[in-house]
């Protein structure tokens, strides 16, 4: 077996080159992770290209920010923004993310090859990719080697061509703070990681590596931390720096993530203990 066949295994990932085998393994780890396959059907309600939300004022972006800013109950435009590159990320482009983590491959999620159809509630219902392709070889996740060469790949892919255009944008139609923006950018990513099945303490390191060099300066952004719950599995938290607003929607209630709330009562609530 490869070295690059054991970390896959030992993250419950198998290796596999055929399309439905990453799709399904990816899957596995989630509903998040689920992507569909090829251009959603002509007339199918609903789906945007992405790369045409990276106009501020073209009327995709100006469906999905007010799909969000409803179902949400937000009271501004800004914070629907806010909460939407969170979510945006933390769906869009997260098997993405997952993948490299567990196999050191690229999947290709630039905007160009993305179809989303937002949900009426909140978030994103589906994703779909124009077509299936991976943008560069495998390297090892565990291996001291890592995160040196598809690691920029996918900051390329997955930060510098899809979400910070996104962002740029959002913030040229509301005004919301880069910032804050680029915190959920973070957020998105690293609960990309934390919401799978894998192993944390991989994830973790893999985390590191996606933030080595990154742009923007997400490292400054938060934190992650390996939490155990009640039933004794563990699972990597996310702990924000920025706000994301939530507070103001219809819920009134703080993310669990939220840099208002206090580290310890963020990693108590976790772990199940409050």
């Amino acid at each position: 077996m490869s070295a690059y066949e054991k970390a896959a295994a030992m993250s419950g990932y198998e290796a596999t080159t055929a399309q439905d085998g990453p799709l399904a393994a990816l899957a596995a780890h989630g509903p998040r992770y689920r992507l569909g396959l090829g251009v959603p059907p002509p007339g199918a309600p609903g789906w945007l290209a992405a790369d045409r939300l990276l106009d501020p004022y073209g009327p995709e972006l100006s469906q999905l920010l007010d799909t969000e800013h409803r179902g949400s109950g937000h009271r501004t435009a800004h914070a629907a923004a806010l909460t939407l590159i969170a979510v945006y990320a933390g769906r869009v482009t997260a098997a993405a993310v997952l993948h490299w983590a567990l196999t050191g491959r690229v999947l290709d999620v630039r905007p160009g090859n993305v179809w989303l159809r937002p949900d009426p509630g909140h978030g994103i219902a589906e994703v779909r990719l124009r077509a299936f392709r991976m943008l560069d070889e495998p390297d090892v996740p565990d291996s001291p080697e890592a995160g040196t060469g598809s690691a920029a790949t996918v900051q390329r892919v997955v930060l510098t061509q899809h979400l910070f255009p996104l962002a740029d944008a959002l913030r040229e139609r509301t005004r919301a703070g880069l910032r804050q923006l680029r915190g959920g950018v973070a957020h998105g990513c690293a609960t990309a990681l934390g919401a799978s099945r894998a192993d944390p303490d991989l994830l973790a390191r893999r985390w590191a590596a996606f933030l080595d060099g990154a742009p923007g300066g997400l490292a400054a952004l938060g934190d992650v931390v390996a939490v155990t719950r009640p039933d004794g599995t563990r699972r990597l938290v996310y702990l924000r720096r920025t706000c994301c607003l939530f507070y103001t929607s219809a819920e009134a209630v703080r993310c669990a993530s939220c840099c208002l709330t206090s580290r310890d009562d963020r990693i108590a609530a976790y772990e199940g203990r409050t």
